[in-house]
């Protein structure tokens, strides 16, 4: 189980949730920053606060990588199916697609391409 969060906390989670739900990509240190009246440092810290807690996994080296974690438990399509392959080379627009439509299916929003 996973470890009680303060009032702040909850926020910060709530706003990443929303701010995912409306844009479709997650918020930037900056923009939570900016939301919370804070600098971008107490931001990493609080950050930091719900990784260890379990609530929230970072992508590193990935820009807007915040992911809630109950969000992380994506089932993707295997890439070795058949079927995004014709005689050894990879179809990823097929592939694009089913991955969009996993998204779509846990209840994220996706950021069509203009």
């Amino acid at each position: 189980m996973r470890e009680a969060l303060s009032t702040k906390q909850s926020q910060l989670v709530d706003f990443i949730r929303a701010f995912t739900a409306r844009t479709g990509i997650s918020p930037t240190y900056a923009e939570m920053a900016k939301h919370f009246g804070v600098n971008v440092t107490s931001t990493h810290q609080m950050v930091d606060v719900l990784i260890r807690k379990g609530y929230v996994r970072c992508v590193r080296g990935v820009s807007r990588g915040l992911i809630l974690t109950d969000y992380a438990d994506l089932e993707l399509p295997d890439i070795n199916d058949e079927e995004y392959w014709c005689e050894g080379v990879f179809k990823p627009h097929l592939y694009q697609r089913d991955v969009i439509e996993a998204i779509k299916s846990a209840g994220m929003k996706v950021k069509e391409p203009a």
